[in-house]
Formats: structure tokens, C-alpha cells, sequence
């Protein structure tokens, strides 16, 4: 079974940009506001993480860096949201919609090169801890990719090794 040290060791075999700092709590207050519940071993994970990008800096592992505003010039950790919302023209019944999805699903990792995809975490009570993916230009319309993320870990890992399935194959 893959961990966290699998993962980040075959990211790096793949030359990815892996930067370790261990932030105990790695969230701004906005942010935990917004999300209190958070699987521990994402949170475990993502505090780990001072950088994690590949090669072209199209695919990354959100840090304390996007949370907290401070990626220059790049997608807000709250980009797909944010996108949205605008879209939705002022049409309040739809904001609402948008803002409940994000509410319940947490993004932890973004791949710019295709459709703007994303990985999140799931924190609705029936799917708590699940990890999905979306894209634009309808993405809360999420599909399952693992349903915990210990098994996302295997699944991503797995990816790298050779057996590169959709939708985790956007992500190497």
C-alpha cells in the first residue's frame, strides 16, 4: 500500500518540484472556517508540503502558499468557485448552488494543461473523505476517484508506475 513517502519519493523520481516544511496548521483562518473538518491525513499531507509541482508547473498539490493568497499571478486555491460565481451572471438561486458544492468539497490539487482540472476532498456526511475530480466549464459536476484518500495515494502512484488511468492520468 502506497503512503504518503511512495508518493512524494515516485513524484520526485518523476522530476517533480518537491519542497518539504511541516506546518502544523497550514490553513489561514478563512479557510479553516470554511472547511473545520478535514480528514486528518490530507491535512497531514498537505502541511507537509512547502512545494509540489511537476516539471512545467501545470499540475500541483495546493500548499500553505495557495491557501494563503501568496502563489503570484497563478489560480487562487478558490479558482473554480470563484469562476463560476462570476459566470453565474448575478443569478443568486445559481451562486447558492455553487457555493454549497465548494462549501462540502475541499480542492487540494490543480492541472491546468486540459480542461482545468481539479482533485478535492468530499465533505458531504454520506461521501465524507471521498476524493473527486471536475473540470470546467461544470465542475460541480465531480466524479469519484478514490473513495478515501490513502487509496487516492495508491491509485496516484499506481498512475506513475505504468497503469495511468483517466482521470488521475490529467494529473502526472
Amino acid at each position: 500500500m502506497a503512503d504518503k513517502e511512495a508518493l512524494l519519493s515516485t513524484l520526485k523520481n518523476f522530476n517533480w518540484h518537491v519542497v518539504r516544511r511541516q506546518l502544523d496548521d497550514f490553513l489561514p483562518d478563512v479557510v479553516r472556517k470554511r472547511y473545520p473538518l478535514l480528514p486528518a491525513d490530507i491535512e497531514s499531507f498537505l502541511g507537509s508540503l512547502e512545494a509540489c509541482t511537476n516539471k512545467n508547473e501545470t499540475v500541483w498539490f495546493l500548499t500553505h502558499r495557495d491557501y494563503g493568497g501568496n502563489r503570484d499571478g497563478m489560480f487562487r486555491w478558490n479558482e473554480h468557485e470563484l469562476m463560476c460565481l462570476d459566470a453565474a451572471g448575478g443569478d443568486n438561486e445559481e451562486m447558492e448552488r455553487i457555493r454549497d458544492f465548494w462549501d462540502h468539497h475541499f480542492p487540494f490539487m490543480f492541472a491546468v494543461h486540459s480542461d482545468y482540472d481539479y482533485l478535492a476532498v468530499d465533505l458531504n456526511p454520506e461521501a465524507y473523505g471521498q476524493i473527486v475530480h471536475g473540470y470546467m466549464p461544470e465542475p460541480e459536476e465531480a466524479s469519484p476517484v478514490a473513495r478515501s484518500f490513502p487509496e487516492f495515494l495508491l491509485l496516484f502512484v499506481e498512475t506513475f508506475r505504468g497503469d495511468a488511468k483517466y482521470p488521475l492520468s490529467l494529473f502526472i
